[in-house]
């Protein structure tokens, strides 16, 4: 559904109403800061990078076509953020794994929503740091497209219509991106799916 109010905003900040510019800003950042903890699960991080995401939507907004999906676009730049800063960083606490992620979830292709966290043992922990960094390489595998779709379905919890939405693309093709994604995290994690029935 097309928000009238946002389009003219937009068309405003194009033509570099900055009054206008801050109202978008005031719209999106709830919703850009929720993708940005779903990628990173740090509140420092993710609210940093909302800020750098409106920093470069500000000095990128001549490159944005009006015709396009205003939302999408600024969505896009924040989750290319998110993946850049998971691609920089080395090691990963353990305790940023949904204590729901197991073998089978991942085999079935079911990533799991955000949850609560919970105590473990040092084996638990050291078992969920190298499934953490398992799937964070498998992720960085995949095609971009696919990696936002998966990751807005699996993770943030988004529906298949809403992604679409968001992102300005067909439901059959979020379906389509997020099947294949699934099938490629599950033969990337084989491995450890067979290590941990073994275990």
């Amino acid at each position: 559904m097309v928000d009238e109010r946002e389009l003219l905003l937009v068309n405003a900040a194009l033509d570099g109403d900055r009054a206008a510019f801050g109202e978008l800003v005031d719209r999106l950042k709830r919703p850009v800061y929720n993708l940005c903890m779903s990628h990173l699960r740090n509140e420092a991080d993710a609210m940093d990078l909302v800020q750098d995401t409106f920093v470069k939507v500000f000095t990128r907004m001549d490159m944005f076509r009006r015709d396009s999906n205003f939302r999408a676009w600024v969505y896009r730049i924040a989750a290319n953020g998110c993946i850049d800063r998971i691609r920089r960083r080395r090691t990963r606490r353990a305790e940023e794994l949904d204590d729901r992620v197991s073998a089978e979830d991942l085999a079935e292709g079911d990533l799991p929503a955000i949850g609560s966290f919970g105590r473990a043992s040092p084996l638990q922990e050291h078992a969920r740091g190298q499934l953490g960094d398992r799937l964070e390489k498998a992720l960085a595998l995949l095609p971009e497209t696919h990696r936002q779709c998966v990751l807005l379905c699996d993770v943030q919890g988004y529906s298949y219509q809403e992604i679409a939405d968001e992102l300005g693309i067909p439901r059959g093709t979020v379906m389509s991106r997020i099947f294949y994604a699934r099938k490629r995290l599950q033969v990337e994690l084989a491995d450890y799916r067979e290590e941990a029935t073994r275990a």
